[in-house]
């Protein structure tokens, strides 16, 4: 460990994983802050998936807990945070990562309830979240929030409106705690993911249509992105370690996108044929 979070104490929500061959965002980012040497509650809906990460992280010589909750129920966003605090007794980062998209469609097809529960699972969780940890790091002189949220929170097209919309209200969310909590030494910045070869991305633009397979997302990825090639998992955890540390001490409201560029070349993140 090099100890970049040495002696911090960070909460992951979605920080399991389904079974794949891919590393999730929210497993490298747990797996990286521990590689750090921060304390980490891994926070999942699926306990094995928890445990998963949370026995990597030990297995490495890292501490870890376990903590299930479902964000999309108010209670235990606020419980997450509790529960977690009363483990570590402290939080000085918060990572939230949990987002969902198999319900989505265009703006003409996707229905009240899917579009509900899209807000509530992508940006209502990481407002109650956020809204709990703020005056557990004031008590203890401030922390880090990072949001994930996605390039597609700035662009426009795709099928995927729901997911885009609760995204840019993730990017407004984080604006308006960096600026609120500021005076607490409390920092809120949001990692924008694009183009990055994980088990959600794959089975997301793939459900939805915007490539056929895993391959051929790595095939438009590598010929659509300017660095002519997909990212990683660890791409964004590195971002989020950045942001989550006192080497980012005085950045604060960012949109940091990690996507190999593709945000500076317009019109070509999705353009529909």
């Amino acid at each position: 460990m090099s100890g970049r979070m040495e002696g911090k104490k960070a909460v992951v929500v979605g920080a399991g994983q389904p079974k794949s061959d891919l590393l999730g965002n929210g497993r490298a980012i747990a797996l990286t802050l521990a590689r750090e040497g921060a304390e980490v509650c891994c926070v999942d809906l699926h306990r094995d998936r928890g445990e998963e990460t949370a026995d990597l992280i030990r297995q490495a010589g890292g501490k870890a807990h376990v903590i299930v909750a479902d964000v999309g129920n108010v209670d235990d966003c606020s419980r997450l945070i509790e529960e977690s605090y009363a483990a570590m007794g402290r939080i000085d980062a918060l990572a939230n990562n949990v987002a969902i998209n198999h319900c989505d469609s265009d703006p003409l097809s996707l229905d009240v309830d899917s579009w509900q529960l899209l807000m509530d699972i992508n940006l209502r969780a990481m407002w109650l979240t956020s809204k709990a940890v703020v005056p557990l790091m004031r008590k203890h002189g401030g922390g880090s929030i990072t949001n994930t949220s996605t390039v597609g929170s700035r662009t426009g097209g795709a099928t995927m409106f729901g997911y885009s919309i609760s995204k840019a209200g993730v990017n407004a969310m984080t604006h308006t705690f960096a600026v609120a909590y500021a005076g607490d030494n409390i920092r809120c910045n949001a990692v924008l993911p694009a183009w990055v070869l994980t088990p959600h991305s794959v089975e997301g633009l793939t459900h939805h249509g915007v490539v056929p397979s895993r391959e051929e997302l790595q095939t438009k990825g590598s010929r659509f992105v300017p660095m002519h090639r997909m990212g990683t998992a660890q791409d964004v955890a590195n971002a989020v370690l950045f942001l989550s540390s006192d080497e980012s001490g005085f950045t604060t409201g960012l949109e940091v996108p990690v996507d190999g560029g593709t945000l500076n070349v317009i019109g070509r993140y999705e353009r529909r044929t």
